[in-house]
This record gives C-alpha cells, sequence and structure tokens, in this order.
C-alpha cells in the first residue's frame, strides 16, 4: 500500500512539471495533483501525508528547476528541498482537516467544505512562500500554468494567480474523493470549471485588447553589449521610428547612481531616435567610495533629457545582495503617459504592477536581464508569468529581455510579438497606453493575504487538537 501511494506522489510530481515550462501542458495541471491527494487520505495520518507531498515536490522542482544547477549549482538542491517543503506543509495540514470532518461526520457536504479549504490552504501557502518570507520565490506557482489557456487566464483579472492556484488545487482534490464515493464535489468544481471558461471566452470576446492610444515600441535585445552597441540596434530604421525604446536590466554599468557623463553619453549615442527612452542601469557598491549597489530604469523624453527613475522592489536574493528595495514604487510620467517600470524579478510578485496601476500607471515596462547561461527553460519560464500580469493589471506590458524572450503583451494576456532567446536584435511592435485597473487591482488581490490568514488558522487549530490529545500527529 504504501508503495502504490509513493508512487501516485511520483506521478503528481511528473504531472506538475509537465504542466510548466518547457512542456507546457497546462491542462495536466487540472489533474496532476488528484494522485497525491488520493494517496495523502490513504495514507496513515499527518506524517506520513507530509512525506508524500515532500515527495511529490522534489520530483516536481528538481524535474521543472533543474536549470538552477547552472545559476547556484549543488545549492539548487536545498532549493528544491525548500520548495518541496511547502507541498509536505498543505499535504499534512489537508489530511489532518479530512480527521476533523470525518470525525465531525463526514458527508458530501462536508466533502466539498474539504476540497474547497484544500484549495484555500494551497493559496495561503503558495502566497506565503511567494510573497512573505525573506526567501520569497513566485516560481513555478500553480496559477502560471495556465499561462497558454486564454480563457482560464482571464479570471485572473477577477482573483489574480493566487485565486487561479486555488481554484486548480481545490479542482483536484475534487477528483481525489471521487473514488471514495463522494461525488459531489467533482460535479461542483466541473460545474465550476465550465462556468469560468465560458466566462473566460466571453471576456476574450467582448473586451477589446486596444485601449488607449497606439505607439510603437522598440524592444532592444542583447546581452553583454556595450552602449555603442546597444544604441546601434535602437537606430536601426525600423528601431528609430519608434515613440518608446527599452533597452534591458543593467544595460549599462555606471560607476554611481548619479552618472551625469554616461547620461550624456546614452543621450549623445540616441539622439537620432525620436523615442523616448528606458533605459536599465545598474551600479556595483564600492565602500571605498561610498557608493552604494543600485539597480533603476532611466527614462529619457524625446529629447534625451532626464523624465525619472524607477528603482528596483525586489532584489534577487543571493544574487544581489546589498540592493536596497525599493518600497515606494510610482508611475513615471512622460509625454507618451505614464509609464509603470517593473525590473526582471520584480515582475515576478504580483504587488509591483497592481501598486503601479493604482497610482495610473498606463503601460508597463520591464527591463529584463537573464544570461543566455541560465538556459531556454528558465528563460521560458521567467517569461511566461508576464501573461499574468498584464491581466491583472488590465494594461498592455512590454519586456525587453538580454538574451530573451523580448515581449509585447496585450491586456488579454495574448502575446502579440516576440524575440527567441539567444537572438540579438530590436523587435518593433504596437502598443496601446491606456487607463487600466480590474477588479483584481481593487479588491480581488485580498483574496492572498485571507488565503494565508485561512492556511495559518488552519495550521494553529490542527496543532492545538494534537496537543489536547496529548499525542503526536
Amino acid at each position: 500500500m504504501k508503495y502504490r501511494n509513493r508512487f501516485l506522489a511520483v506521478i503528481s510530481g511528473l504531472l506538475l512539471a509537465a504542466s510548466f515550462a518547457p512542456f507546457g501542458a497546462g491542462g495536466l495541471a487540472w489533474l496532476a495533483l488528484a494522485p497525491l491527494f488520493y494517496a495523502v487520505l490513504d495514507t496513515g495520518g499527518m506524517v506520513a501525508a507530509a512525506r508524500l507531498g515532500a515527495l511529490a515536490g522534489l520530483v516536481f522542482y528538481s524535474v521543472s528547476l533543474v536549470w538552477m544547477t547552472t545559476v547556484v549549482h549543488y545549492l539548487a538542491i536545498v532549493f528544491w528541498g525548500v520548495f518541496a517543503l511547502w507541498l509536505a506543509l498543505h499535504a499534512a495540514v489537508i489530511r489532518g482537516l479530512w480527521d476533523l470532518a470525518r470525525k465531525r461526520g463526514g458527508g458530501p457536504w462536508s466533502a466539498l467544505a474539504w476540497a474547497a479549504s484544500s484549495g484555500v490552504v494551497w493559496a495561503g501557502i503558495e502566497y506565503f512562500r511567494s510573497e512573505l518570507w525573506p526567501l520569497a520565490c513566485p516560481w513555478l506557482g500553480i496559477g502560471y500554468s495556465q499561462m497558454y489557456s486564454p480563457p482560464a487566464l482571464q479570471s485572473l483579472s477577477v482573483w489574480g494567480v493566487y485565486g487561479l492556484s486555488a481554484f486548480i488545487v481545490a479542482a483536484n482534490s475534487a477528483w481525489a474523493l471521487a473514488p471514495r464515493k463522494l461525488r459531489l464535489p467533482a460535479g461542483f468544481f466541473l460545474a465550476a470549471l465550465i462556468l469560468v471558461t465560458a466566462w473566460g471566452k466571453h471576456r476574450l470576446a467582448v473586451l477589446p485588447a486596444e485601449n488607449g492610444t497606439p505607439v510603437k515600441v522598440a524592444l532592444v535585445q542583447a546581452e553583454r553589449a556595450d552602449i555603442d552597441k546597444l544604441a546601434k540596434l535602437s537606430l536601426t530604421p525600423e528601431a528609430a521610428a519608434a515613440d518608446l525604446l527599452v533597452w534591458p536590466e543593467c544595460s549599462v554599468m555606471m560607476p554611481a547612481a548619479d552618472s551625469p557623463d554616461y547620461v550624456a553619453l546614452i543621450a549623445k549615442r540616441l539622439r537620432p531616435s525620436k523615442a523616448e527612452a528606458v533605459i536599465g542601469v545598474c551600479v556595483d557598491a564600492n565602500k571605498a567610495r561610498g557608493i552604494k549597489r543600485a539597480n533603476f530604469t532611466l527614462v529619457l523624453g524625446r529629447d534625451k533629457k532626464t523624465l525619472g527613475v524607477y528603482n528596483k522592489m525586489h532584489p534577487v536574493q543571493f544574487v544581489e545582495t546589498g540592493l536596497p528595495e525599493n518600497k515606494t514604487p510610482a508611475p513615471v510620467a512622460t509625454p507618451l503617459g505614464r509609464l509603470g517600470p517593473q525590473i526582471c524579478y520584480d515582475l515576478a510578485f504580483e504587488d509591483g504592477t497592481r501598486k503601479m496601476t493604482a497610482q495610473g500607471a498606463q503601460l508597463l515596462i520591464v527591463p529584463t536581464l537573464d544570461p543566455m547561461e541560465w538556459s531556454e527553460w528558465q528563460h521560458r519560464q521567467h517569461s511566461d508569468m508576464s501573461a499574468a500580469r498584464a491581466v491583472e493589471a488590465g494594461l498592455w506590458l512590454v519586456r525587453s529581455a538580454s538574451s530573451g524572450y523580448s515581449q509585447v503583451i496585450d491586456r488579454l494576456g495574448y502575446v502579440r510579438a516576440e524575440l527567441a532567446t539567444g537572438k540579438e536584435g530590436a523587435l518593433t511592435a504596437a502598443v496601446y497606453v491606456g487607463d487600466g485597473g480590474t477588479f483584481y487591482t481593487r479588491a480581488g488581490w485580498l483574496f492572498a493575504p485571507f488565503a494565508f490568514a485561512f492556511a495559518l488558522a488552519a495550521a494553529a487549530w490542527l496543532a492545538l487538537c494534537a496537543f489536547r490529545a496529548g499525542k503526536p500527529t
């Protein structure tokens, strides 16, 4: 029996991995966790359930994040283990909730409540591990598996990626109950899935992606290039005619955040271009000279004079040590409109684009640094998160990546133009600068904090019950 349950946990890990890039079979996410959850309810308590969750997590993350070995080498094993612990925690909590429900009589309605609670607990744990603790990393949140399913993706405008994660997990929990002759949850979530999909198709049919003022954008893609090369790519005939020019993160390494000579050099090289320009700039720390590390976008007007600066919100742990967080992000006002910059890793978090939208941003601008040696797997997984932010915010999004994928994404989540990994050049396309905002940016984002509070309360209640029982779980 225990070997069968371990086998089911491994199957869930493999199906989860197949749901994400580079495999991209997002439809499998709606089934992937059902084998694990069936095994969790079939095993001998919370500790055994946690072991199964950890096993599924290790399989999932070691396959999906194998590229981390090229970034942090052997420490990748530590990261896989930490990620797997969250699946272990979820498995233990939902098994505990199932045991409590059975003690109170069980039944189909109790089973339905359990399935819904399983989804909410997952979303709460996912929100915590993605946004709240010191090693916050939103990578491979299960809601991101639907990036290639436009109807499902539209639900992000209501409940965001964490709401979609909760729905997917709750549905998987319902499927896991069907072999136990508890079919009400499966029927309920199947009907809900049909309704959500139908609503998403309706939204795609009636909501125009084109809103606001059309402008032409040029996104430069080049890794470890100097200013002259970046300028040359920016001044090709197509790019030079653009209204907005974007360079990747850290395109320019300045000796200090205030380096007028460098700004003047960039302005001189780009003067033939009529575009407003968003330039990714980095500064290395120099203690001897009292210089602090910096990572920001420099926004230049058509006359190449500085219009504003945006500093990165979310430094990458262990990679950008010493980089201060930008706790007060704000759009940059330009003649084209209010630009909402996000730098690379910022876009993996939901709070930056939401706060930008609330302050009136009309276009999301994302300079990105993804080194080529991090592999196409990493590039695809990273870029797949971009569409989620566009739909959540209801804004067009442009992403200029050092080695790909540079993208133009409309407010419905469709990729309108893309430059593949490893290519150099300037991607030009039409975008729309217009007002954004969705139910998610106004109120739907509160679901994730609620889910975290629910998960915390559930775990605390189970711990209290175990304490009162006077025995380990």
